[in-house]
Protein backbone atom coordinates (compact mmCIF):
# COMPACT_ATOMS: atom_id res chain seq x y z
CA UNK A 1 0.00 0.00 0.00
CA UNK A 2 1.32 3.41 -0.86
CA UNK A 3 1.52 5.27 2.55
CA UNK A 4 2.80 8.48 1.19
CA UNK A 5 -0.86 8.72 -0.11
CA UNK A 6 -2.60 9.44 3.16
CA UNK A 7 -3.59 13.11 2.84
CA UNK A 8 -3.81 13.10 -0.82
CA UNK A 9 -6.63 15.07 -1.74
CA UNK A 10 -8.71 15.66 -5.14
CA UNK A 11 -9.99 18.49 -7.13
CA UNK A 12 -11.42 20.94 -5.88
CA UNK A 13 -14.13 19.55 -8.20
CA UNK A 14 -17.54 21.49 -9.40
CA UNK A 15 -20.57 18.75 -9.11
CA UNK A 16 -24.19 20.00 -10.52
CA UNK A 17 -26.85 18.51 -10.48
CA UNK A 18 -30.95 18.72 -11.62
CA UNK A 19 -34.55 17.79 -10.43
CA UNK A 20 -34.81 14.96 -13.41
CA UNK A 21 -31.56 13.51 -11.41
CA UNK A 22 -32.91 13.56 -8.46
CA UNK A 23 -36.24 12.49 -9.60
CA UNK A 24 -34.56 9.23 -11.41
CA UNK A 25 -32.78 8.39 -8.06
CA UNK A 26 -36.27 8.24 -6.42
CA UNK A 27 -37.47 5.68 -8.69
CA UNK A 28 -34.13 3.62 -7.92
CA UNK A 29 -35.41 3.47 -4.74
CA UNK A 30 -38.79 2.21 -5.90
CA UNK A 31 -40.70 4.96 -5.28
CA UNK A 32 -43.70 5.65 -7.63
CA UNK A 33 -46.93 7.45 -7.88
CA UNK A 34 -47.37 7.32 -4.05
CA UNK A 35 -44.09 9.72 -3.89
CA UNK A 36 -44.72 12.21 -6.83
CA UNK A 37 -43.34 14.91 -4.57
CA UNK A 38 -39.87 12.88 -4.75
CA UNK A 39 -40.67 10.92 -8.22
CA UNK A 40 -42.23 14.20 -10.33
CA UNK A 41 -39.91 16.98 -10.96
CA UNK A 42 -41.87 20.42 -11.19
CA UNK A 43 -39.95 22.48 -14.05
CA UNK A 44 -38.54 24.83 -11.24
CA UNK A 45 -37.33 22.63 -9.23
CA UNK A 46 -39.05 24.33 -6.17
CA UNK A 47 -41.40 21.85 -3.54
CA UNK A 48 -39.25 18.59 -4.56
CA UNK A 49 -38.28 16.67 -1.72
CA UNK A 50 -34.86 14.22 -2.31
CA UNK A 51 -34.19 11.68 -0.42
CA UNK A 52 -30.47 12.48 1.39
CA UNK A 53 -28.29 9.60 0.00
CA UNK A 54 -29.02 11.34 -3.69
CA UNK A 55 -25.65 12.92 -3.01
CA UNK A 56 -24.17 8.94 -3.07
CA UNK A 57 -24.95 9.36 -7.18
CA UNK A 58 -25.04 12.39 -7.70
CA UNK A 59 -21.90 13.53 -6.21
CA UNK A 60 -19.82 11.02 -4.85
CA UNK A 61 -20.17 8.70 -7.74
CA UNK A 62 -20.02 12.12 -10.14
CA UNK A 63 -16.79 13.41 -8.24
CA UNK A 64 -14.88 9.98 -8.65
CA UNK A 65 -15.54 8.93 -11.85
CA UNK A 66 -12.42 11.24 -12.63
CA UNK A 67 -10.36 9.23 -10.41
CA UNK A 68 -8.39 6.96 -11.58
CA UNK A 69 -9.46 4.06 -9.33
CA UNK A 70 -12.17 4.51 -6.43
CA UNK A 71 -9.50 4.09 -3.68
CA UNK A 72 -7.49 7.13 -5.24
CA UNK A 73 -3.99 5.22 -6.40
CA UNK A 74 -3.31 3.93 -2.81
CA UNK A 75 -1.98 0.62 -3.85
CA UNK A 76 -0.65 -1.75 -6.32
CA UNK A 77 -4.03 -3.65 -6.13
CA UNK A 78 -6.83 -5.25 -9.36
CA UNK A 79 -10.00 -3.19 -9.69
CA UNK A 80 -11.55 -6.58 -8.56
CA UNK A 81 -9.82 -6.50 -5.47
CA UNK A 82 -11.88 -3.31 -3.88
CA UNK A 83 -15.04 -3.34 -2.02
CA UNK A 84 -17.26 -0.80 -0.32
CA UNK A 85 -17.16 -1.77 3.33
CA UNK A 86 -18.70 1.20 5.12
CA UNK A 87 -20.36 4.26 4.03
CA UNK A 88 -21.30 7.55 6.30
CA UNK A 89 -23.29 11.10 5.56
CA UNK A 90 -24.01 13.97 7.64
CA UNK A 91 -26.62 16.37 6.15
CA UNK A 92 -25.66 19.94 7.12
CA UNK A 93 -28.28 21.42 5.15
CA UNK A 94 -31.12 20.03 3.03
CA UNK A 95 -29.98 18.40 -0.07
CA UNK A 96 -31.90 20.78 -2.88
CA UNK A 97 -33.18 19.69 -6.41
CA UNK A 98 -30.93 21.70 -8.54
CA UNK A 99 -27.16 21.43 -6.93
CA UNK A 100 -24.23 22.86 -7.90
CA UNK A 101 -20.98 22.17 -5.19
CA UNK A 102 -17.78 22.62 -4.54
CA UNK A 103 -16.61 19.06 -3.78
CA UNK A 104 -12.70 17.90 -2.06
CA UNK A 105 -12.42 14.30 -0.96
CA UNK A 106 -9.29 13.31 0.98
CA UNK A 107 -7.40 10.08 1.76
CA UNK A 108 -7.83 10.44 5.56
CA UNK A 109 -6.54 7.03 6.12
CA UNK A 110 -5.06 3.56 5.27
CA UNK A 111 -4.96 0.41 7.91
CA UNK A 112 -3.12 -2.85 7.87
CA UNK A 113 -6.32 -5.18 8.39
CA UNK A 114 -4.43 -8.01 7.99
CA UNK A 115 -6.58 -10.01 5.45
CA UNK A 116 -6.93 -6.79 3.27
CA UNK A 117 -6.20 -2.91 3.87
CA UNK A 118 -8.71 -0.60 4.81
CA UNK A 119 -9.19 3.33 2.68
CA UNK A 120 -10.82 5.49 4.75
CA UNK A 121 -11.67 8.86 2.17
CA UNK A 122 -13.54 11.91 3.48
CA UNK A 123 -15.32 14.11 1.36
CA UNK A 124 -17.04 17.71 2.14
CA UNK A 125 -19.18 19.78 -0.52
CA UNK A 126 -19.85 23.22 -0.10
CA UNK A 127 -22.83 25.18 -2.00
CA UNK A 128 -21.37 27.19 -4.61
CA UNK A 129 -24.03 29.62 -4.03
CA UNK A 130 -24.21 30.39 -0.43
CA UNK A 131 -20.63 28.95 0.07
CA UNK A 132 -22.16 26.87 3.11
CA UNK A 133 -21.25 23.29 3.87
CA UNK A 134 -23.76 20.71 2.25
CA UNK A 135 -23.01 17.46 3.32
CA UNK A 136 -20.16 15.68 4.74
CA UNK A 137 -19.29 11.96 3.87
CA UNK A 138 -16.62 9.52 4.57
CA UNK A 139 -16.05 5.95 2.31
CA UNK A 140 -14.46 2.55 3.95
CA UNK A 141 -13.22 1.23 0.81
CA UNK A 142 -11.51 -2.27 1.58
CA UNK A 143 -8.73 -4.05 -0.11
CA UNK A 144 -9.35 -7.69 -0.50
CA UNK A 145 -5.92 -9.67 0.14
CA UNK A 146 -4.08 -5.91 0.71
CA UNK A 147 -3.02 -6.40 4.23
CA UNK A 148 -0.20 -7.40 5.72
CA UNK A 149 2.04 -4.26 4.79
CA UNK A 150 2.99 -3.44 8.68
CA UNK A 151 1.31 -0.16 8.77
CA UNK A 152 -1.49 0.62 11.55
CA UNK A 153 -4.38 -1.67 12.01
CA UNK A 154 -6.68 1.34 13.37
CA UNK A 155 -9.43 1.06 16.16
CA UNK A 156 -11.90 -1.28 16.09
CA UNK A 157 -15.16 0.08 14.77
CA UNK A 158 -17.97 1.14 17.52
CA UNK A 159 -20.42 -1.79 18.26
CA UNK A 160 -23.87 -0.54 17.81
CA UNK A 161 -26.24 -3.06 19.61
CA UNK A 162 -29.73 -2.81 18.74
CA UNK A 163 -31.82 -3.73 21.74
CA UNK A 164 -33.39 -7.06 22.94
CA UNK A 165 -36.35 -6.61 20.96
CA UNK A 166 -38.40 -6.01 18.14
CA UNK A 167 -38.06 -3.17 15.73
CA UNK A 168 -40.29 0.08 15.99
CA UNK A 169 -40.55 -0.60 12.74
CA UNK A 170 -39.66 -2.60 9.61
CA UNK A 171 -40.37 -1.80 6.08
CA UNK A 172 -39.95 -4.41 3.04
CA UNK A 173 -39.39 -2.84 -0.11
CA UNK A 174 -38.65 -5.43 -3.62
CA UNK A 175 -36.05 -4.77 -6.23
CA UNK A 176 -36.69 -4.89 -9.73
CA UNK A 177 -35.14 -8.04 -11.74
CA UNK A 178 -33.31 -5.45 -13.13
CA UNK A 179 -32.31 -3.17 -9.90
CA UNK A 180 -28.41 -3.30 -11.02
CA UNK A 181 -29.43 -1.73 -14.47
CA UNK A 182 -31.46 1.27 -12.80
CA UNK A 183 -28.64 2.10 -10.45
CA UNK A 184 -25.93 1.81 -12.91
CA UNK A 185 -27.45 5.31 -14.39
CA UNK A 186 -29.75 6.44 -11.59
CA UNK A 187 -27.24 5.62 -9.18
CA UNK A 188 -23.98 5.84 -11.64
CA UNK A 189 -22.00 3.11 -10.67
CA UNK A 190 -20.70 1.81 -13.65
CA UNK A 191 -18.76 -1.60 -11.65
CA UNK A 192 -19.14 -4.90 -13.80
CA UNK A 193 -19.44 -7.13 -11.27
CA UNK A 194 -23.41 -5.33 -10.83
CA UNK A 195 -24.32 -5.95 -14.40
CA UNK A 196 -22.24 -9.07 -15.79
CA UNK A 197 -22.29 -12.53 -14.80
CA UNK A 198 -19.35 -13.69 -15.66
CA UNK A 199 -17.32 -10.47 -13.56
CA UNK A 200 -19.83 -11.66 -10.59
CA UNK A 201 -18.88 -15.00 -10.53
CA UNK A 202 -15.52 -14.92 -10.64
CA UNK A 203 -15.81 -12.72 -7.87
CA UNK A 204 -17.65 -15.78 -5.96
CA UNK A 205 -21.12 -14.46 -6.13
CA UNK A 206 -24.42 -16.30 -8.13
CA UNK A 207 -25.19 -13.31 -10.43
CA UNK A 208 -24.58 -9.88 -10.46
CA UNK A 209 -25.24 -7.77 -7.04
CA UNK A 210 -26.75 -4.88 -5.68
CA UNK A 211 -25.20 -1.74 -5.41
CA UNK A 212 -24.39 -1.57 -1.23
CA UNK A 213 -25.21 2.13 -1.70
CA UNK A 214 -28.16 1.19 -3.57
CA UNK A 215 -29.21 -0.53 -0.62
CA UNK A 216 -28.30 1.58 1.69
CA UNK A 217 -30.43 4.17 0.04
CA UNK A 218 -33.59 2.10 0.73
CA UNK A 219 -32.58 2.13 4.27
CA UNK A 220 -33.27 5.74 3.80
CA UNK A 221 -36.41 5.96 2.19
CA UNK A 222 -37.46 3.75 5.14
CA UNK A 223 -36.12 6.07 7.64
CA UNK A 224 -37.71 9.32 6.09
CA UNK A 225 -40.87 7.62 5.17
CA UNK A 226 -41.42 6.25 9.00
CA UNK A 227 -39.25 7.81 12.23
CA UNK A 228 -38.65 11.20 9.92
CA UNK A 229 -42.47 11.18 9.35
CA UNK A 230 -42.15 11.47 5.40
CA UNK A 231 -39.85 14.91 6.22
CA UNK A 232 -36.58 13.85 4.19
CA UNK A 233 -34.93 17.32 5.86
CA UNK A 234 -35.16 15.57 9.76
CA UNK A 235 -32.62 12.98 8.37
CA UNK A 236 -29.24 14.40 9.56
CA UNK A 237 -27.29 11.68 9.50
CA UNK A 238 -26.86 8.20 8.75
CA UNK A 239 -24.24 5.50 8.39
CA UNK A 240 -23.78 1.58 7.68
CA UNK A 241 -21.38 -1.52 7.40
CA UNK A 242 -21.96 -3.34 4.22
CA UNK A 243 -21.59 -7.24 5.26
CA UNK A 244 -22.91 -9.40 2.63
CA UNK A 245 -24.00 -9.16 -1.21
CA UNK A 246 -28.15 -9.20 -2.88
CA UNK A 247 -29.14 -9.85 -6.23
CA UNK A 248 -31.56 -8.51 -8.06
CA UNK A 249 -35.18 -9.32 -7.17
CA UNK A 250 -34.64 -9.75 -3.63
CA UNK A 251 -36.79 -8.22 -1.06
CA UNK A 252 -35.02 -5.34 1.09
CA UNK A 253 -36.81 -5.83 4.91
CA UNK A 254 -35.18 -2.16 6.84
CA UNK A 255 -35.71 -2.92 10.47
CA UNK A 256 -35.60 0.25 12.45
CA UNK A 257 -35.43 0.58 16.47
CA UNK A 258 -36.19 4.36 17.92
CA UNK A 259 -37.29 5.38 21.66
CA UNK A 260 -35.91 6.15 24.67
CA UNK A 261 -34.07 3.02 25.31
CA UNK A 262 -31.98 3.93 21.45
CA UNK A 263 -31.27 7.60 23.09
CA UNK A 264 -29.65 11.05 21.76
CA UNK A 265 -26.68 11.61 20.35
CA UNK A 266 -24.16 14.06 21.67
CA UNK A 267 -25.88 16.98 19.74
CA UNK A 268 -29.48 16.29 21.55
CA UNK A 269 -30.33 14.57 17.82
CA UNK A 270 -32.32 11.75 18.47
CA UNK A 271 -31.26 8.57 17.49
CA UNK A 272 -32.56 5.32 15.57
CA UNK A 273 -30.76 1.97 14.72
CA UNK A 274 -30.92 0.26 11.90
CA UNK A 275 -30.51 -2.67 9.39
CA UNK A 276 -31.36 -4.04 6.21
CA UNK A 277 -32.07 -7.81 5.78
CA UNK A 278 -33.30 -9.85 2.82
CA UNK A 279 -35.92 -12.59 2.39
CA UNK A 280 -33.68 -14.92 3.23
CA UNK A 281 -32.82 -13.31 6.69
CA UNK A 282 -29.24 -13.05 5.13
CA UNK A 283 -27.86 -8.77 6.56
CA UNK A 284 -26.71 -6.66 3.71
CA UNK A 285 -26.28 -3.62 6.08
CA UNK A 286 -25.56 -3.67 9.29
CA UNK A 287 -24.51 -1.46 12.46
CA UNK A 288 -27.06 1.38 10.75
CA UNK A 289 -26.91 4.23 12.95
CA UNK A 290 -29.04 7.35 12.01
CA UNK A 291 -29.59 10.91 13.11
CA UNK A 292 -32.97 12.69 13.53
CA UNK A 293 -33.37 16.31 14.13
Amino acid sequence: MHLHRIGATTGPTRVRWSAEECALYALALGAGVDQPTFTVAPPSGQGQDVYPTFVLAGVLAAESAGWPDPALQTGDYRISQLVLGEQGLRFHRPVPARGDVRVVTKVAAIYDKGSGALVVLETNATDNRTHLPLFSATTGVFIIGGGGFGGERGGAAAQTKVPVRSPNTQAWFPTLPNQTLWYRYAGKDRNPIHVDPDVAREAGYAAPILMGQNTLGFACRALVETVCGGDPKALVSLSGRFVDAGYNGDNLGVEIWAGDDVGHDAHGDAIALFRVVNQRRAVLVDRGIATLR
